[in-house]
């Protein structure tokens, strides 16, 4: 990225001159008759204040159950049984079954830090107020060596052996990360009491607003109708869930995880790279919900793919958001910062280059597509500067491109799967800045 420093204010300006620019909304969609179904569940999830009350939202809401409230993909009882049966048949751990004292107990843990992290970190963590000797305790007292345990033996006897000692019960569930239906709903009722998520309900209410959320979709999907009118609205519900999970995507139905979205005045941020942070803010909401939806009419070859075939299907999905949502910025669709957008746009030239010099375009070795396709800070085989995904952003330059020199019809555009074809028609050069 050789011209730097001296050209990014200069561009920086023309960037928000461009990005300002009144947005060319020249689609009609005064014909689309839409009937757009948003149920805002932050208020009902607030008022819960008995164990019934969370029962009954979750049973009536069986996706955000699952997905946002942890009851779904969680570790089975026959897993975490499993789980013992082979546990117990290593001879390490045996050894911590048949020890005679405390201080041996403690001689095995000392000489294999991995065992003594994986029997004692987790439960410890969870039960703060207990120790070392707690876990000895639990294990001189066990008598589940006694029982039949091999590859092939019934798991009855393990469970009732476990049913009638609760202690080394609740020592497994929490090693293998086992949690009951009760357990969930009383950890869940006690999380939505907790301040910290109270502040979480109260920003999420005043920093989204779900009536622009809610007009951005309405004509985003208007314009899909327009260009796809067998298109089939999805209901859509916004929840918080202290960071449960950020948006369930199908066809039917759409979920928001409001508290993923709150931007940086938020007083509690979710645990994801700093690099992916920066986009989980309110104004990046609706982009990505239009992403997503791209899949659906975003054809693309299928198998394994090159980084050009990978580059081309991002950047149809991101040229698909920009058509949909055209008063929406390109660095809002790509999910970059002013900055970030700015070292690609003032560094085009360099950056296609290298894809070139180091033939990358008709790779398909999977280093590849992680380093320049995929999520990552920054690509300092280019340069220190680039930002990760550059491969998207060079796609979507492309796929622009080819709409502008052939006038593809935008519907055979998201239906082409040829992506030589969009490069080579594209005529596509890098500008140089």
């Amino acid at each position: 990225m050789l011209k730097r420093y001296c050209f990014i204010f200069f561009l920086l300006g023309l960037l928000a001159c461009s990005d300002n620019d009144p947005c060319d909304d020249s689609v009609d969609i005064s014909d689309v008759d839409i009937q757009l179904n948003i149920e805002n569940l932050t208020h009902q999830i607030h008022e819960i204040n008995s164990k019934d009350e969370l029962v009954r939202f979750l049973n009536a809401n069986p996706i955000i159950k699952n997905e946002f409230f942890e009851f779904g993909g969680r570790t089975t009882e026959a897993e975490v049984l499993n789980g013992i049966r082979n546990l117990v048949q290593n001879d390490e751990v045996k050894a911590l079954f048949k020890t005679k004292s405390f201080e041996s107990f403690d001689s095995i843990l000392e000489k294999d830090r991995e065992l003594r992290q994986f029997t004692t970190y987790t439960f410890l963590t969870n039960n703060p107020r207990k120790s070392l000797q707690d876990v000895y305790n639990i294990f001189s007292s066990s008598d589940i060596l006694r029982l039949p345990l091999t590859a092939n033996s019934s798991l009855d006897p393990l469970s009732n052996y476990l049913a009638s000692k609760p202690v080394e019960k609740d020592y497994w569930h929490t090693l293998f990360g086992y949690r009951s239906d009760d357990q969930l709903y009383d950890d869940n009722l006690a999380l939505l009491q907790n301040p910290f998520v109270d502040t979480l309900y109260q920003e999420t209410i005043n920093f989204i607003d779900m009536g622009v959320v809610g007009f951005q979709l309405d004509r985003a999907y208007a314009r899909i109708k327009k260009y796809y009118p067998e298109f089939k609205l999805p209901k859509i519900k916004a929840v918080y869930s202290g960071f449960g999970s950020d948006i369930h995507f199908s066809d039917s139905l759409i979920v928001l995880g409001l508290d993923y979205y709150l931007g940086e005045e938020a007083s509690y941020r979710p645990q994801v790279y700093d690099y992916i942070r920066t986009r989980l803010t309110p104004d990046h909401l609706v982009p990505q919900l239009i992403q997503f939806t791209s899949l659906r009419f975003n054809e693309s070859k299928e198998g394994k793919r090159t980084v050009l075939e990978e580059m081309i299907s991002y950047g149809k999905a991101l040229e698909f958001a920009s058509e949909m949502l055209p008063c929406v910025a390109d660095s809002l669709v790509m999910g970059y910062t002013a900055q970030q957008f700015a070292n690609a746009t003032v560094s085009e030239g360099i950056i296609w280059a290298h894809f070139l010099e180091k033939r990358l375009l008709y790779s398909d070795n999977p280093s590849n597509l992680t380093k320049y396709v995929d999520e990552r800070p920054f690509i300092p085989e280019i340069d220190k500067i680039c930002p990760g995904r550059i491969g998207q952003w060079l796609g979507w330059q492309i796929v622009k491109a080819y709409r502008e020199e052939t006038g593809v019809d935008f519907v055979d555009l998201m239906a082409e799967k040829d992506a030589q074809k969009i490069l080579t028609q594209s005529k596509y050069k890098p500008r140089y800045r």
